[in-house]
C-alpha cells in the first residue's frame, strides 16, 4: 500500500469517528501534538489518536474512569482495516458508557437482611443530595455482599455484624471497608455517617502489597529477544499484559485493555509490537483455556478449537508457544523459590464459576496428554456440593467449600508438597486447613500458600518455556548436524 493510500484510510476513518454523534457524550476535535479526537462524558474521558509509525498508520484509544483516574479501555493498532477499525471503536463507546455514573462514591451499607440499612439508604442518599455530595448509598444483605460489593468504593458494616470485619476487609482488599459505629447507626444520625464516610476516604491509603521477586532474578541471560503476552481476565475486563525481553532484561512493556477477547486482538498487539522491534525471534502467549496442537479452545470466548499456531505462525514467520495461564503461573512460581520440586497453582479469579490448577511435578510442568491437567471445569461436574455451586461463590465460607474439595482432590492425586492459591474469597488458609482436614489427615496436608497476584508469575512461567523450546531446537539441530555428519563418513 503507497504512502498516500495509507494516509487516505487514516483520513477517512478519522472522519468517521468525528460523525459518529451521540447525546450521550460530546466529540471535539484536538489538533496537538497529536492528532486526537476526544469524547467526553461526565464520568469518562476518552481520546482517540491518529500517528504514523514508521509511514504505517496507527490508531491509539483510551477511556479513562474521571473518578478512579484509572485506564477502563486501552489498545493500539495499525490501521489496516477500515471495518476492524470502527468495530474496535464501537467497542471503545460500549467501555465509555459503561463508566456512567462510576464518578460517584458509591457507599454500600451491609446488614444481616439489609431491611434496617434499606431505611437508612434513602435518608443518606436524601442528604447527600440535599448537600451536593458527590456520593450514592445503597443496601444490601450479607448473603449479597460479596456478589455486589466489587462495584463499591465503601462498604459499611452495620454493628450487628462487625465481627465480619476482619473477613471483609481481607477478601475486598482494594475497598475501604468500615463498622458503623453504633450510636451513629442506632439513631440513624444521617450528618454524623456523612462526616465518618468523608473523613474515612480522606484519610484512606490503601494497603500495599509485597511485590514479588523480579523476573530478572532467573538466568535468563545470552537469550534472543522474545515477545511474551499474558491474558488476564479480571471483573468485567480483558487486561493483555505484554512485554519484550532481550537477553532477559525487559526492554518494552505495555497493556490493552478491552471488554471481551479476539484472536483478532492478539494480531493487532503484534503487527503493532513487531513493527517496531523486529528483532523478536519467538512469541509465548499466556492465556486462560485449553491449548492442544496448537488449537485453543477458550469457551467463554467463544473460541473453539481455534488453529491458532497455523494462523500466526504462517502470518508472522515466527516460533510461537502457547501456555494454559494456570501453566504459565506454576511454572513461574516453581521457577522463582527453591524449596519445592512438586507444586500446584490454584487459580480462582473474581467471579469465575470454576478455576484453573497448573502443576510442576518433579521440577518439569506437568499438562497430561490432552492438555487437560488442572482443568477443574471437569471436576466441578461431579463434585457433590451442599448447595448451587452458584450460590456458594456467593459468599466467602461457601467458596471455601468448593476450593476445599478441589484442593481435596490435587492432593489425593498428586501429592504436592505446595499448593500456591490465588482466590480472593479465600481469607484464612487456617480454616482452609481445618476443612481439609475433614477428608485427609494434617499431618499430610501440603503446605499452603496464598498470593495476590500473578502477573510476575505468568511472565517468568513464559520466559521459562521459551529457554526450555530454545534448548530443545540447539539439540534438534545438533542432533541433525550429527546424523549428517555421520552419513558423510558412511559414504567416505
Amino acid at each position: 500500500m503507497s504512502e498516500k493510500n495509507e494516509k487516505t484510510i487514516l483520513e477517512t476513518f478519522r472522519e468517521w469517528v468525528l460523525q459518529q454523534e451521540s447525546p450521550e457524550y460530546t466529540i471535539t476535535e484536538d489538533r496537538g501534538p497529536i492528532d486526537s479526537i476526544c469524547i467526553d462524558t461526565r464520568f469518562a474521558h476518552g481520546t482517540v489518536s491518529f500517528y504514523m509509525l514508521d509511514q504505517i498508520p496507527a490508531v491509539e484509544m483510551h477511556v479513562t474512569n474521571l473518578y478512579t483516574q484509572q485506564a477502563a479501555f486501552y489498545l493500539h493498532f495499525e490501521l489496516k482495516d477500515l471495518l476492524h477499525a470502527q468495530e474496535l471503536f464501537e467497542e471503545m463507546q460500549a467501555a465509555i458508557r459503561k463508566q456512567h455514573g462510576a464518578s460517584t462514591v458509591k457507599v454500600l451499607l451491609c446488614c444481616s437482611s439489609a431491611l434496617t440499612t434499606s431505611f437508612f439508604k434513602e435518608k443518606l442518599n436524601s442528604a447527600a443530595e440535599i448537600l451536593s455530595l458527590d456520593m450514592t448509598f445503597d443496601a444490601v444483605s450479607y448473603n449479597n455482599l460479596f456478589v455486589e460489593g466489587y462495584d463499591a468504593s465503601v462498604i459499611l458494616l452495620a454493628p450487628q455484624i462487625g465481627y465480619e470485619y476482619d473477613k471483609v476487609r481481607e477478601v475486598m482488599k482494594d475497598k475501604l471497608v468500615l463498622k458503623v459505629p453504633a450510636r451513629l447507626f442506632a439513631s440513624y444520625d444521617v450528618s454524623g455517617v456523612l462526616d465518618f464516610v468523608k473523613d474515612s476516604l480522606a484519610d484512606h491509603e490503601r494497603e500495599k502489597q509485597e511485590k514479588m521477586l523480579p523476573a530478572e532474578r532467573m538466568e535468563f541471560k545470552n537469550t534472543p529477544c522474545m515477545l511474551i503476552i499474558s491474558v488476564i481476565v479480571e471483573y468485567e475486563s480483558m487486561h493483555f499484559v505484554y512485554r519484550i525481553y532481550n537477553a532477559g532484561s525487559i526492554i518494552h512493556q505495555d497493556e490493552v485493555i478491552k471488554q471481551r477477547f479476539e484472536i483478532r486482538d492478539l494480531e493487532d498487539m503484534l503487527d503493532y509490537e513487531l513493527a517496531r522491534y523486529p528483532e523478536v525471534s519467538m512469541v509465548c502467549i499466556n492465556s486462560p483455556g485449553v491449548f492442544y496442537k496448537g488449537h485453543m479452545t477458550f469457551k467463554s470466548a467463544g473460541i473453539f478449537d481455534e488453529d491458532v499456531e497455523t494462523r500466526l505462525t504462517e502470518k508472522y514467520g515466527l516460533h510461537f508457544i502457547f501456555v494454559n495461564d494456570a501453566n504459565a503461573m506454576a511454572l513461574g512460581f516453581y521457577g522463582l523459590q527453591k524449596k519445592a520440586t512438586s507444586l500446584s497453582f490454584y487459580f480462582h479469579p473474581q467471579a469465575a464459576r470454576t478455576a484453573g490448577v497448573g502443576n510442576v511435578i518433579n521440577g518439569q510442568l506437568y499438562t497430561g496428554r490432552n492438555n487437560l491437567a488442572g482443568e477443574m471445569q471437569f471436576v466441578h461436574q461431579v463434585l457433590n456440593y451442599t448447595d448451587d455451586p452458584d450460590n456458594l461463590l456467593k459468599t466467602p465460607e461457601g467458596t471455601m467449600e468448593i476450593v476445599a474439595r478441589y484442593l481435596v482432590s490435587i492432593i489425593a492425586c498428586l501429592d504436592p508438597q505446595e499448593i500456591v492459591i490465588y482466590c480472593n474469597m479465600i481469607y484464612d488458609l487456617d480454616q482452609l486447613k481445618e476443612y481439609l482436614a475433614h477428608y485427609i489427615r494434617k499431618d499430610y496436608l501440603p503446605d499452603l500458600i496464598k498470593v495476590d497476584d500473578v502477573i510476575e508469575y505468568m511472565f517468568v512461567g513464559g520466559m521459562m518455556l521459551c529457554v526450555g523450546e530454545l534448548s530443545r531446537q540447539k539439540l534438534r539441530n545438533t542432533a541433525e548436524h550429527y546424523a549428517r555428519y555421520s552419513e558423510g563418513e558412511a559414504q567416505d
